[in-house]
């Protein structure tokens, strides 16, 4: 569904100097870098595919034979000798409360994902980019959206830490935020196919909904045919062996 509405809050005094261009401070970069990185991990589309990832990765680990002798034996040097069918029931009761709990790996790995997506942020040169006149830039639920752009060619739902991932974000109607490696170029004002093709990558990026300042039946048009398609774990963010 497309939405009118305001566009994303940047965080104090490092929203404020990065819409003046001005050179930001260590701490309040890292701060910025911190908010970019916990609006995507903090988003209803990436704690369902993390929560399904880590589910199946989880429950392939404790069928494995190994599993229960390998934590026995882990328990048994801390000096806690436990039998292998007690292991088993609670590994067995863990799994039912995890999967009654879709959430459960998305809050215990937040603060770990924030701080390692925002050290991959404070690598990469930051950009402020400026829509141009009858132009402006949208938002959605999924607001951070990255491509990586290599060899002419560009891949949506590259990794944050991949050296060519391009990491965006819709900061204002007029404002985008771009980081990226410091062997692209990028213009201050950006021309129409760049909000064209942003806001196109925003659509497919977002989950149910897009947000846009004003109605635009333009808008709407693409949000009717192109909304969601970027699936995370599907045609996004595969594992390396996959790429």
């Amino acid at each position: 569904a497309a939405s009118s509405g305001s566009q994303t809050k940047a965080p104090g005094s490092a929203g404020g100097y990065l819409l003046s261009r001005s050179q930001l401070g260590q701490l309040d970069a890292t701060i910025w870098a911190s908010y970019v990185a916990s609006l995507f991990v903090r988003g209803e589309k990436y704690r369902a595919h993390m929560s399904d990832a880590m589910m199946r990765k989880f429950r392939d680990q404790v069928q494995s034979p190994d599993y229960i002798p390998n934590l026995q034996y882990e328990l048994f040097k801390k000096g806690e000798l436990l039998s292998a069918e007690y292991l088993r029931k609670r590994t067995d009761q863990f799994l039912l409360q995890m999967e009654a709990s879709p959430s459960f790996y998305h809050l215990g790995g937040l603060e770990r994902n924030t701080v390692s997506l925002g050290d991959a942020l404070m690598r990469k040169t930051w950009h402020v980019i400026q829509a141009p006149a009858g132009k402006f830039f949208i938002t959605s639920d999924c607001p951070v959206t990255t491509v990586e752009l290599v060899d002419g060619q560009v891949k949506p739902g590259a990794g944050f830490g991949r050296e060519h991932t391009a990491i965006i974000l819709s900061v204002t109607p007029e404002h985008l935020f771009v980081a990226a490696s410091p062997q692209i170029t990028w213009k201050s004002v950006g021309d129409p196919k760049l909000v064209d093709s942003v806001n196109l990558l925003t659509i497919q990026f977002a989950h149910r909904r897009v947000y846009s300042h004003v109605n635009s039946p333009e808008i709407k048009t693409l949000v009717d045919t192109e909304i969601n398609k970027i699936v995370f774990g599907v045609n996004a963010f595969l594992p390396a062996t996959q790429n």
